[in-house]
Formats: C-alpha cells, sequence, structure tokens
C-alpha cells in the first residue's frame, strides 16, 4: 500500500488541531435507538468467560463508524472467544443523556464512547474514567499522531484517546446544484445566493440538527474565523484574554448568521430535526447540503444510502467572507470522540485488554479508514479504492494551513457549552437580533 502522500505535513497539522490545549466536540451518530449485543461462549479450554459492556453512540452497525467499531469487537471476540461483549448504543443526544446517567449512578460500564472537552471533564471530575499512561499508546503499535491527546488530558493527565480527527465541511449534493445551475459556494456572498436560488425552487438549501444546537456553534466559530483569519480569537474570549465587543468580527460573524437565519438557509422545522432526521433529509435528495464533520466520509459507501446519492456526493470546504482575512483552507478542525475505560469496570485487566486491541493501529483505525468510515487520528495509509470524499478530505486535511484545535462550544467549562448553545438556539428560533447574540456568548463567557 501506497503512504500517504505529504504524510509529514498532515502530521505537522494535526499536531496544530491540538496545539492549542484545545478541549473537544462532538462526534456523529445514527438514527437509530436499537442497543446490538454481539457475543461467543468460551472455548472449552477452562479459561473462565467474561462479558464485557461497551457503551457507542454508534447505532447503525452495518454502515460508516457503526459497522467499523462492531468489527473490530467481532475481530477480538474471534481471537478471545472466552470474552463476550454486551454492545449498547444510542444516537447521540440519547447517549450523552444516558452516559450521565450512568456516571451518577456508577454503572459499571468497561469501555465507553466520550466526547472530549467539556463531556469528558464532567466524568473525570467525577472520578467515573481511569487515568492511562500516555506511554504505554507510543510507537507503532498505536501510531497516535503528534498532539491528538488534548482533548483527553486534564491537569496534565490523559483519561482517553481519540478515534477521529475531526473537521467541518460543506457536504453538497453535486446533482441538485446542476440541475438547477446553482454555483458551489466559494464566497459569503455565493452561499447567500445559492440559498436564495435553492429556496425558489422549493429545495432545502442546507439542512441542520437544529435541536442539537451544536452545529450552530461550529458554524459561528468558522465565520468568526473566515472574517478575523484567527484561529485563536473565539478561544480568547473564553479565556478571558479578549472581549468578544473587542473585536468586530464577533457581531459581523453574528450578522452574517442572522443573513444566513432570514433567507432561509436550512430546512423548514430545523429547529427540531435532530442529527439522524437534518442526514436522511439530506441523503434523502431534499436538502442540497449539509453543514457537517469529516465523520461522515462513510456517507459516500454506505449501501443503505441511495446510489444515486452516494455518486452525487461532494465535499468543499466552508466558504470565504470577500472582506475577511481567513483562507479557503484554513480548517476548524480538532480531536473529538474516542473512548475511555471506566473507574466502576468489573473486569479491569480484561477491559484494559480490549481497550488496547481497539486502540491498534491495525484495528480501528486502518478499519474506520479502509471502510471509508472516517480520517482517523492515528496514521493511516492509502489503499488506492478510496472514495472521491475520502480523496477530497485527505487533501482538505493536508492542504490546511491553519487548524482551530477545538470547537469553541466545548473548549469551556460544561456550564459554557450549555449556556453558548442556548443561545444560539434563542438565536435561531426567537429571532433575535446580531446584537442580542454577542451578547449571550459574552455573558457565558464571564460567567462559566
Amino acid at each position: 500500500m501506497k503512504k500517504i502522500s505529504n504524510w509529514t505535513r498532515a502530521s505537522v497539522l494535526t499536531l496544530a488541531i491540538a496545539s492549542v490545549g484545545a478541549l473537544s466536540a462532538c462526534g456523529g451518530d445514527n438514527n437509530s435507538n436499537t442497543a446490538s449485543d454481539t457475543g461467543n461462549g468460551g472455548n472449552g479450554s477452562g479459561e473462565s468467560k467474561v462479558t464485557l459492556r461497551f457503551f457507542s453512540n454508534l447505532p447503525d452497525r452495518k454502515s460508516g463508524q457503526g459497522l467499523a467499531e462492531q468489527t473490530v469487537i467481532d475481530n477480538y471476540i474471534k481471537e478471545n472467544p472466552n470474552v463476550k461483549i454486551d454492545v449498547e448504543t444510542l444516537a447521540e443526544e440519547p447517549f450523552k443523556n444516558k452516559l450521565k446517567a450512568y456516571m451518577s449512578s456508577n454503572e459499571p460500564i468497561d469501555i465507553s464512547m466520550v466526547h472530549g472537552g467539556a463531556e469528558l471533564s464532567t466524568l473525570v471530575q467525577a472520578g467515573y474514567v481511569k487515568e492511562l499512561d500516555p506511554k504505554a499508546y507510543e510507537g507503532e503499535q498505536f501510531n497516535f499522531l503528534p498532539g491528538v491527546y488534548k482533548s483527553f488530558t486534564f491537569n496534565d493527565k490523559l483519561y482517553g484517546l481519540p478515534r477521529n480527527s475531526d473537521y467541518e465541511v460543506i457536504y453538497y449534493n453535486k446533482k441538485l446544484f446542476e440541475d438547477n445551475g446553482v454555483k458551489v459556494p466559494t464566497t459569503f456572498s455565493e452561499l447567500i445566493d445559492a440559498a436564495k436560488a435553492f429556496r425558489d425552487k422549493g429545495i432545502a438549501p442546507m439542512s441542520t440538527n437544529g435541536k442539537d444546537l451544536w452545529s450552530f456553534g461550529l458554524m459561528y466559530q468558522n465565520i468568526v474565523q473566515r472574517y478575523s483569519g484567527d484561529q485563536n480569537l473565539i478561544l480568547d474570549t473564553i479565556d478571558k484574554k479578549k472581549k468578544l465587543a473587542e473585536d468586530d468580527s464577533f457581531l459581523k460573524a453574528a450578522q452574517y448568521l442572522a443573513q444566513l437565519r432570514d433567507v432561509k438557509i436550512f430546512q423548514d422545522s430545523f429547529m427540531t430535526a435532530d442529527y439522524g432526521a437534518s442526514q436522511n433529509l439530506f441523503a434523502q435528495g431534499k436538502a442540497a447540503m449539509w453543514y457537517m464533520g469529516s465523520w461522515e466520509a462513510g456517507m459516500a459507501t454506505n449501501a443503505s444510502l441511495p446510489e444515486e446519492f452516494r455518486d452525487n456526493l461532494g465535499v468543499i470546504q466552508f466558504p470565504i467572507a470577500e472582506d475577511g482575512k481567513g483562507k479557503i483552507d484554513d480548517l476548524i478542525a480538532w480531536n473529538g470522540g474516542g473512548y475511555v475505560l471506566v473507574s466502576s469496570s468489573k473486569h479491569p485487566e480484561e477491559a484494559k485488554k480490549f481497550f488496547d486491541y481497539l486502540m491498534s493501529a491495525n484495528q480501528w483505525a486502518k478499519t474506520a479508514w479502509d471502510t471509508g468510515a472516517a480520517v482517523p487520528a492515528q496514521k493511516y495509509e492509502l489503499t488506492g479504492s478510496e472514495s472521491e470524499v475520502q480523496k477530497k478530505l485527505t487533501d482538505i486535511l493536508v492542504k490546511a494551513t491553519s487548524t482551530a484545535g477545538a470547537s469553541f462550544i466545548d473548549y469551556g467549562t460544561p456550564k459554557y457549552k450549555d449556556d453558548t448553545q442556548n443561545a444560539f438556539g434563542k438565536f435561531f428560533a426567537g429571532n433575535q437580533s446580531p446584537e442580542d447574540l454577542v451578547a449571550a456568548l459574552q455573558s457565558a463567557a464571564d460567567s462559566q
């Protein structure tokens, strides 16, 4: 297999993703609420049987990251027939809520998916997750890229490992653009024009998961960067190094977000749509664009999605502001979702054994890339059979001129995240002014 071109550059960029001391954000999910169990009995060798509990936010086990995750689990069971792994899965928001409940009750899960940053910080403070030795994960067995532990490190101690390199892009339906004579946007004004054009055709310009709120924060961060050209600017407001009123990029970003809202760029009833509903609308060809992360690379190879959709799936960077300092190759990127060992595990040694197997480069990283599910946080190799979406996502990462290192909504405390997301909810649901949004974001920073 051919190693990815410009890998040294990609590694440096991935280091930059985490170099701001980032706390991290969101992973993808699927629109299923069913749990799945998989297991095998003992091998007759007299070795004691062990059942591990695995909690995940990937309920679709037949495609994408859920398939990759399940494949690794199945691989482990084949090699360790004395182990049964009970897999519980929930879609994104129900998963987050139940993980909080498990933490409160000290439920003896063995391994859990987790979002770095504010969510993991809460688990660490509660003593629910185990500290890891970063030296144990050095070397070729794991092949983690430099700097990817930032979202999982608190007080210089490591509490989890990342599964992906996450960055924001716009997925778009090439056929809808071509059939309707709409230009694929590269600037802010072109994005507004595209929204108006699709609205005139009765097509939702962009689908979003408004119910979950966090996509609004990522988009706002993207817009602030496009105006300011500074990836750290919005993070400095959370660190209380700067007030939002001290840089007009924040108000200009809020004003542009209001323009997008007022031209109805998002689907009707977008505030009630969760992640799965927003993805389904896009995959069904009823929305021209979807602002989402690199973790959705698997859409291009997901056989459960319409073939016409897969054949016409494209990826672009977020457009630039004509009067801004940000460049098209500046990337809102970080290391988000990952896995943790739970302190209350009833089988800590066996759990650690499986955890290390899961995070080995030849398991999660290889499986996630080879199946087209995601861009790993570990070194990966091109196989020659990548989808065009995978190739474009790799190209976007390799060519990045700067990276954010954090989703700003997860950079502060859990209270800051809640207050910030609620501010965006009120802005979109209540038609608040740009000035109101900026004031609410400042209040969230002041009171965290």
